[in-house]
């Protein structure tokens, strides 16, 4: 079943989010922001700019709280770094040190997202982003105090490259308080540029400007790539106001003959969808579809989630999620133990009492040697009992032990790309459930459990493309 992805997206001028399934558009919306609640990306006034995203979901009826969210490229800086091959527990550091060397900014204003794209052999290539924090936190703040659960974000630029089916070319995006132009070459966003605009200026005001940081992204690309140059037949893509103004498509290629056309839907939308509006909200959703969607392409090869790690909840450890059953379960052994040795003892007692009654009866009125013997085999028989509820008091606690082992081996084979939902044992045989990011994290964590050598079999029971997934642990 295809997954429902919520997009937000906020500019200096309105709110704008829109739902998809799959590759299908289900609703959209937006709703106009009076000017001053959010400038050049930034919110101003986070509460007004929450009460117009919670009254945005309320009048349209909007029910997914979780959404994929969208900042402004405004401020931002982006960088192809080269590094050393480097072990991956090195990588996170060492790309620190050089943001740091070469961005030119303290990082304590920035939050950094980056991720390894194609190299060459022997080194590392990074695609790193610095995103100015008051802009990020902000945003974070504001869909928390509307109610919002964002758990994937990403920079407006880098979900228009998304929308791309070409692998070179070049996207404008022209929205009333802001532009954006997107250099892509060999599939990754190479120059980005964000640039903010009056929101009253008229088109015939903003088109020189566009076109003339376009000629500059183009030569800034081409003046370090002489071998791989952005040609004039690498076509511009258009999309927001750009995409209704034809007029218009002639003054940003100047004398070239490039070709222009509308930045193509990579979904399927009504009719009446204004899709050139929603362009980066469709970027976001693709960042959801491309992870469900068996052998979906990406021609951006940049698809990180630039959601601040301290925005990201916690994965539960197994330890954690087996706390509570394990120590319902020790209470209720506990008590069912002692139930059956308080019911034993008391048995018993009633017995030793009923046998004194009749040694009293046998002196008294010398009862017949059979009924006494018969009472004897009976204390017999409950301090029988007895004894073998001590032993099953102690077979428990054997068992717990042997129970704990097994959960630790399953515990510390997790890897973190894994969690598990439930966890049921009996006597030889082990049920485990749970969900993977994808096929093959669940296989290396069987596989990973084969290697303790402490089950004789571990078997994947079932698996859906969702990543849920049943295995079976012999011992």
């Amino acid at each position: 079943m295809a997954r429902e992805a919520t997009t937000i997206f906020i500019d200096d001028s309105a709110i704008w989010a829109l739902v998809v399934r799959g590759r299908k558009t289900q609703k959209w919306a937006n709703m106009p922001l009076e000017p001053g609640l959010v400038k050049d990306g930034v919110i101003l006034d986070e509460d007004a700019v929450a009460s117009k995203v919670k009254e945005l979901w309320q009048t349209q009826k909007i029910g997914g709280r979780r959404v994929v969210a969208g900042i402004s490229g405004i401020n931002c800086l982006y960088r192809l770094i080269t590094l050393p091959e480097l072990p991956r527990d090195l990588l996170s550091e060492a790309v620190k040190r050089e943001a740091a060397r070469i961005l030119g900014v303290p990082l304590e204003q920035v939050h950094l997202s980056w991720q390894a794209v194609p190299s060459l052999a022997g080194e590392t290539l990074i695609y790193l982003v610095a995103s100015p924090r008051n802009s990020v936190d902000g945003l974070i703040s504001t869909l928390h105090k509307a109610g919002l659960d964002p758990y994937l974000m990403d920079l407006k630029p880098l979900a228009l490259a998304r929308t791309t089916t070409e692998s070179r070319a070049i996207i404008a995006d022209l929205q009333p308080a802001s532009f954006d132009i997107v250099v892509m070459a060999e599939g990754i966003p190479q120059v980005v540029r964000s640039v903010p605009l009056p929101v009253e200026d008229l088109l015939e005001e903003k088109v020189p400007i566009i076109r003339e940081e376009l000629e500059r992204a183009i030569t800034f690309y081409n003046s370090s790539h002489m071998d791989r140059l952005i040609a004039a037949t690498v076509p511009l893509l258009v999309s927001g106001e750009l995409a209704q103004q034809e007029d218009a498509w002639k003054l940003l290629v100047g004398r070239q003959q490039r070709p222009v056309q509308v930045l193509p839907s990579p979904i399927e939308t009504p009719e009446d969808f204004p899709s050139n509006q929603y362009m980066t909200n469709i970027g976001l959703a693709l960042k959801e579809v491309l992870t469900s969607e068996k052998g979906a392409v990406a021609y951006s090869l940049v698809n990180f989630n630039a959601l601040p790690e301290v925005y990201i909840p916690k994965r539960r450890p197994l330890s954690e999620i087996l706390l509570i059953p394990t120590i319902i379960v020790g209470i209720a052994l506990v008590v069912f133990a002692a139930f059956l040795n308080i019911n034993a003892s008391a048995h018993t007692a009633d017995l030793h009492a009923e046998l004194a009654s009749i040694n009293q009866m046998t002196i008294s009125q010398h009862v017949q040697i059979q009924d006494i013997t018969k009472l004897s085999e009976q204390v017999s028989s409950a301090k029988a009992t007895a004894d073998a509820f001590t032993t099953t008091l102690h077979d428990f606690g054997a068992g717990r032990d042997e129970v704990n082992g097994d959960l630790s081996q399953i515990n510390s084979c997790l890897p973190g790309t894994v969690d598990l939902t439930s966890v049921s044992h009996s006597s030889n045989s082990i049920r485990v459930a749970g969900t993977g990011d994808d096929e093959h994290a669940v296989f290396r964590y069987a596989e990973d459990l084969r290697a303790t050598g402490r089950f004789i079999l571990v078997v994947i029971r079932e698996m859906d493309d969702k990543g849920n997934f049943k295995l079976e642990l012999t011992k």
